[in-house]
């Protein structure tokens, strides 16, 4: 009797062991990555390097009159710059340099240039070129840089000197650097030079001026003036750096996939990635739904698809595959929807690639003006945008056009 009711217990265990075995070796055909690494080694991104605290500092001041403002008392520009110099390690070194006409390194201590800074008639310069500071700091490549600056290009030909800026930085940056505007709307007491009108503007009692701090360097650096820096400004706008985010994929409001065949398994955050099973038929596209969107990511994304055949360890980079989509983003909520283009019929694992793309934020173009001859447009600076959409078009890497990234991995079957 004993004998059974022992067999048939004994038949269940063993058809689900059979299942679980099964289960077990269809799933590990997926190959999972296990760290990030192995996520953009298709894609040929390249490793970053962990995060370093700077031992070397260049501060580079704009010394045109048009900074003579800033200066008052109770001056909120050099309270910035003594905050600035304050969050330095004190074991790392400080150059100082200023700049107008041409450019000269400061001598002295931390305190005898800090005293210079601070004295108004240190602030004399007629013209302001920004592309000197090159000059001073090209071959020292192992420095964090601060530029302070009003962000004017006073000079004959200002237009094609704010490209000449956009190409010195990019070439500086040499594919491993970042950078970054922060900008501050300081209180201002004096007048400064309107470059479309040619003349200075006065600026009443209780005005402000918006004051830049342009930081680049090492992208190993980049996390020390996000976390020490940053904060002191009211905007930023960086190259180089990629955000991390808590994007997840999620269903639409209808609860329905497109294609239906396309199931969503899980999300891995930490990563990040999510993962789909992909049922057999011949679409001309896949929809995403995803929540945790910031603004700041931007909408606009460049796509790139790597293919692992099945038995093969590795991926390939789809060469023909890449491509740029616009996501919508659903109001009043963190979600975004977006189609990306897919016609692959071969069975195996697709890894898509969402680069989301950097786009000149609007707060640049709120500071930015074509006319600063009139002083109620005292906030605003001539040509901000024009020269930041110069230095977003030399940038044609994705290293510097991105500003977080995604990642997607399909089974088709």
């Amino acid at each position: 009797m004993k004998n059974k009711v022992l067999m048939p217990f004994l038949i269940f265990i063993f058809i689900s062991i059979i299942v679980f075995l099964g289960l077990f070796s269809c799933s590990s055909d997926t190959t999972k990555p296990q760290n990030l690494e192995e996520l953009e080694k298709p894609f040929g991104i390249p490793h970053s390097e962990k995060p370093a605290i700077p031992k070397s500092f260049n501060i580079i001041v704009d010394a045109s009159a048009s900074m003579y403002g800033f200066t008052g008392k109770n001056s909120g520009f050099l309270n910035l710059l003594n905050t600035i110099i304050a969050k330095i390690p004190q074991d790392a070194k400080i150059n100082f340099y200023s700049f107008g006409q041409g450019s000269l390194k400061m001598e002295g201590n931390l305190r005898a240039n800090l005293y210079k800074l601070s004295r108004r008639d240190f602030y004399k310069e007629s013209r302001t070129d920004l592309t000197k500071p090159f000059n001073l700091i090209r071959e020292d490549k192992n420095s964090v840089n601060i530029i302070l600056t009003d962000g004017v290009q006073s000079t004959q030909h200002s237009q094609e000197d704010y490209v000449i800026f956009a190409k010195e930085l990019n070439q500086y940056l040499e594919g491993n650097g970042f950078f970054a505007l922060m900008g501050k709307q300081v209180p201002f007491e004096g007048s400064y030079f309107s470059e479309y009108a040619r003349k200075y503007i006065d600026i009443e009692p209780g005005g402000k001026r918006p004051i830049y701090c342009l930081a680049f360097g090492n992208r190993k650096y980049a996390d020390f003036v996000q976390k020490k820096i940053r904060d002191l400004f009211d905007n930023c706008f960086d190259f180089g750096v990629v955000l991390p985010n808590h994007l997840k994929y999620t269903q639409d409001e209808s609860g329905k996939n497109e294609p239906e065949k396309l199931v969503h398994i899980s999300n891995d955050e930490k990563l990040p990635v999510a993962y789909f099973n992909l049922g057999k038929g011949h679409f001309q596209y896949l929809k995403f739904n995803l929540k945790g969107y910031e603004d700041r990511f931007g909408t606009t994304i460049d796509y790139a698809v790597a293919y692992q055949a099945k038995k093969n360890p590795n991926f390939i980079e789809l060469q023909d595959k890449r491509g740029t989509i616009k996501a919508n983003k659903l109001a009043r909520t963190d979600k975004i929807t977006f189609k990306i283009p897919f016609e692959e019929d071969n069975p195996g694992t697709y890894r898509i690639l969402l680069s989301f793309r950097k786009t000149l934020p609007s707060w640049i173009k709120e500071w930015s003006t074509n006319d600063d001859s009139k002083p109620e447009l005292q906030t605003k600076t001539y040509h901000l945008a024009n020269w930041m959409q110069f230095i977003l078009d030399n940038f044609e890497d994705y290293k510097f056009l991105t500003t977080t990234r995604y990642y997607l991995q399909i089974e088709r079957k």
